[in-house]
């Protein structure tokens, strides 16, 4: 028993030598703290604390700010893309793209000069609308852009194309599917075959590259 007691207590002796060895390192790294300055580490702890939640609270602010940005910008973006879409529905943009000429010419006066054989402002309109119903999503007469409020009036031998006055010959540029619009207007007893069966001369041009005119209305500022 004696034998078995000498190696505990040598053996409580050299782990209390190593916790003094560690506590001694310990001490030398790191200040002590005593009654005098325990305050002051409070202070410190609570003021890094405060620190850390200002900080925080920035950087929530500013991931706020910064997703409102992005969301500012892409609304933005929107909206340019809806009012581009619009102007050029509205027909207030110069467009381009592949399409049609149709140049539509005064047929000989009739007998006596009479002029009944001569353009009228229907034979135009017949001319457009089918056109429309082709798909043609641009058009232009004699360089004057064709919107929904365009009026297409004759008064004599005088035609109004958006208040604006205007002769024959016409040539009408319509953009869209060039082999739908001239067939449209080619069918078997169509409008083509219609017009020139009254004299009043109709030919039409395929093209890859054709510029319709933004409107220019008298009721634009």
């Amino acid at each position: 028993m004696k034998g078995h007691q000498a190696w505990a207590m040598l053996g409580i002796v050299v782990l209390l030598g190593v916790l003094l060895g560690v506590q001694f390192r310990i001490n030398r790294g790191t200040p002590a703290v005593g009654p005098e300055n325990v305050g002051e580490m409070a202070v410190l702890l609570l003021h890094s604390e405060s620190q850390d939640q200002r900080l925080a609270q920035e950087v929530a602010t500013l991931k706020a700010q910064l997703l409102a940005r992005e969301q500012g910008v892409t609304r933005y973006k929107e909206l340019v893309q809806q009012l581009n879409q619009a102007r050029e529905q509205a027909g207030l943009t110069k467009v381009s793209g592949k399409g049609v000429t149709v140049l539509m010419t005064e047929p000989a006066s009739g007998p006596g000069g009479s002029g009944i054989f001569s353009i009228h402002d229907t034979d135009v309109l017949m001319i457009l609308n089918e056109l429309r119903a082709a798909g043609a999503y641009a058009l232009s007469i004699n360089g004057q852009r064709v919107v929904a409020t365009t009026e297409v009036r004759q008064a004599g031998s005088i035609f109004s194309i958006n208040n604006g006055p205007a002769a024959p010959p016409f040539t009408i540029i319509a953009l869209g599917n060039p082999t739908t619009l001239r067939q449209a207007l080619t069918l078997r007893g169509g409008v083509v075959d219609t017009l020139q069966a009254v004299g009043i001369g109709v030919k039409i041009k395929i093209s890859d590259q054709l510029d319709v005119p933004a409107y220019q209305g008298a009721d634009l500022p």
